[in-house]
């Protein structure tokens, strides 16, 4: 995705009112929505439609399909405070900034269309790239995509893609030429109602409000015109501006955590004093601060340079590094508040295990921290496998 990677966001906003804006909206559209909708384990449509009123959808897409074309820096915050909310539901806005800037900036006609209904709210969109030996090895994708007269047929099977059974529209990586590999890849938007498309629900402990599928395909057919001018060499791109996304996600979901857990030791008390005057808590409160700040100066930092236009081989370094401690930092400070909640914690009275329980999928989703790792290795001058 270099164009899109590369594209310099056309607007700037005052930082400070749209970081008002967002919280504001988190107050208002995902903390009342979160406990339901993870009891129903179902995505609430009329969070999106809210979401798309609010211009919170697409808002680093270009202005010819009604984005707002800014940058890195706004989806960052824009992640990071609706997290601070629920990480699960914010998860949501971010499937969309990713799938609709395929549509976006590879797209042209029907594909645009979509690209417009999806910032207007009357188009959710899934991202549909994993399947079962496809994870973190993407160049592995089994997906096939034949022609038949002027349409594609697909068949194979995703896994774990989020809102994959609730988007009206998947943008689905296929393989439609497997003699040349990854290059061979392409992506197409492909109805949710196709005949032969059937999305399953995966349970899982997380991500309950915004739910796991499993999309299974077999010859599903594609009109050709539905095919976006996207592949691997893309969305390998996308994913790196996509992980500075991540890493605001659970920049936001920590601060509430540490929130949380810094009033409930200064509350409870156990002989005759507060936890928090403890200096065993103290400290492991203290350090949780610590480890937000650092990734929060990271997060932002990577998504500044993105967005001054620094070459893609150079931004790595800096995604990857925030990418990978936001995921090992959040699995730490959730656990921290676990532990200051004591037994109550591990109850549905107090919200310490669901902050924790949420953390879980930090380390594997968007690149695990093995491929952070990797990614980080060479780009320091190992010749890391």
């Amino acid at each position: 995705m270099d164009s899109t990677a590369r594209r310099r966001p056309a607007n700037s906003v005052d930082a400070a009112e749209f970081r008002a804006l967002c919280a504001a909206f988190a107050r208002r559209e995902v903390a009342p929505r979160w406990e339901q909708a993870d009891r129903d384990r179902a995505f609430p449509r009329d969070f999106y439609r809210a979401a798309a009123g609010a211009g919170l959808v697409g808002v680093a897409l270009p202005h010819s399909v009604g984005g707002a074309d800014l940058g890195a820096t706004e989806e960052a915050i824009l992640l990071e405070e609706t997290s601070k909310a629920n990480p699960n539901l914010a998860v949501a806005l971010l499937v969309q900034e990713v799938a609709g800037g395929l549509l976006a900036e590879f797209g042209e006609g029907e594909l645009l269309d979509l690209a417009r209904a999806n910032i207007a709210g009357d188009c959710l969109l899934a991202l549909a790239v994993t399947e079962p030996e496809a994870g973190n090895d993407v160049q592995n994708v089994k997906t096939l995509a034949r022609r038949s007269g002027g349409d594609w047929l697909l068949s194979g099977m995703k896994s774990f893609i989020t809102l994959g059974g609730d988007a009206d529209v998947l943008v689905l990586l296929a393989q439609t030429d497997p003699a040349q590999g990854r290059r061979g890849m392409r992506f197409f938007a492909v109805d949710r109602n196709s005949p032969g498309l059937v999305a399953s629900q995966i349970g899982t402990y997380v991500n309950r409000p915004a739910p796991t599928y499993r999309i299974t395909l077999e010859d599903v057919r594609v009109p050709a015109r539905r095919m976006i001018g996207a592949g691997f060499r893309e969305i390998m791109a996308g994913f790196n501006r996509e992980r500075i996304m991540v890493a605001a996600r659970w920049l936001g979901h920590m601060q509430t955590a540490l929130a949380w857990a810094v009033g409930y030791a200064r509350t409870r008390r156990q002989f005759g004093r507060p936890i928090g005057a403890n200096q065993s808590i103290a400290f492991s409160l203290a350090q949780a601060h610590a480890d937000i700040e650092a990734v929060r100066h990271l997060t932002y930092h990577a998504a500044a340079r993105w967005d001054a236009g620094v070459p893609l081989d150079r931004v790595i370094l800096d995604v990857s590094t925030a990418k990978l401690l936001a995921t090992q930092a959040v699995v730490r400070v959730t656990q921290t508040a676990l532990h200051v909640g004591g037994g109550w914690g591990l109850t549905e009275e107090l919200p310490a295990m669901r902050l924790a329980m949420d953390a879980l999928v930090a380390p594997v989703t968007v690149g695990s921290w093995e491929i952070q790792l990797r990614a980080i290795a060479r780009q320091i001058g190992l010749p890391c496998d």
